[in-house]
């Protein structure tokens, strides 16, 4: 069925899906999706209902009956997902990260199977982040490549990184990217409720009003291909997740500046 979806998405770049939901109701594609979470290294790691794949095992049959049930009735409610702060690499901050309860991971993970195949078509070349068979050191070799080869130009490679890009995402404008693939409304219902679920950090409940710091990583970088900034520049950009690196011509602080101007986060978000 993947294939399928792949196979039709690159024919017909204007396709709009419909009846995906179908497939996140199904027991089988559920049982695939849990057997991807139990591969997980934090499949051991509860959320608020202190819950782990050891517990999901103990009734595989009776979760997977319990999933599938309220999914057909279209009653699934996503929990707030536990907050935790980790340390952030190279810097004395913390990144916060988001836990959420098993039965939503697999739910996520099923979203994932469903919309991974569609949006992988779509996908630019310049794009690395998260996605199969590719990786960060692929776009270090790319600019790497370009910096060796014959007559190049290019006097400046810039390593970049949007500031709280997975805490800013707006929740409408993420909406409306995967209608434009997906005509399924139950899908896109499920997704808004789990942009909505909120977090839970030391007992007390908050709101999640924007971005998607639990949701599946392909959700995330959606929004990223939906804006589509990376097109709009003539230079020859390498982007993994929020980050990016770019190799370009000319030299002078000037040609410095204005890059850093023109993607700098904010106007990003809100153009």
């Amino acid at each position: 069925m993947q294939r399928r979806l792949s196979h039709t998405a690159a024919q017909d770049p204007a396709h709009q899906f419909g009846d995906l939901y179908s497939l996140l109701c199904n027991a089988v594609w559920l049982r695939v999706a849990v057997h991807h979470v139990q591969q997980n290294a934090g499949s051991e790691t509860a959320g608020i209902d202190g819950k782990t794949m050891s517990n999901f095992r103990g009734n595989f049959d009776g979760y997977i009956e319990e999933l599938t049930t309220t999914l057909k009735a279209e009653t699934f409610e996503p929990c707030p997902v536990r907050r935790v702060y980790i340390p952030k690499p190279n810097s004395e901050k913390k990144r916060p990260l988001g836990i959420p309860i098993l039965f939503d991971r697999i739910v996520q993970e099923a979203l994932r199977m469903i919309l991974e195949p569609i949006w992988e078509a779509d996908f630019s070349v310049h794009s690395y982040g998260f996605r199969p068979n590719r990786s960060t050191y692929d776009a270090i070799a790319y600019i790497g490549n370009r910096l060796k080869g014959n007559g190049s130009s290019y006097q400046w490679v810039i390593e970049g990184d949007i500031k709280s890009y997975f805490d800013t995402i707006p929740h409408r404008r993420l909406i409306k990217a995967v209608k434009k693939r997906g005509a399924d409304r139950k899908i896109r219902d499920v997704l808004w409720k789990f942009l909505r679920a909120g977090v839970m950090h030391r007992g007390q409940f908050e709101e999640t009003l924007t971005g998607t710091p639990w949701l599946t990583d392909k959700t995330q970088i959606l929004y990223f291909q939906a804006a589509s900034w990376y097109s709009k520049t003539k230079r020859d950009c390498r982007r993994f997740s929020s980050c990016f690196l770019e190799a370009m011509a000319g030299s002078g602080s000037g040609s410095l500046l204005k890059y850093t101007v023109v993607m700098s986060s904010q106007p990003l978000l809100s153009a």
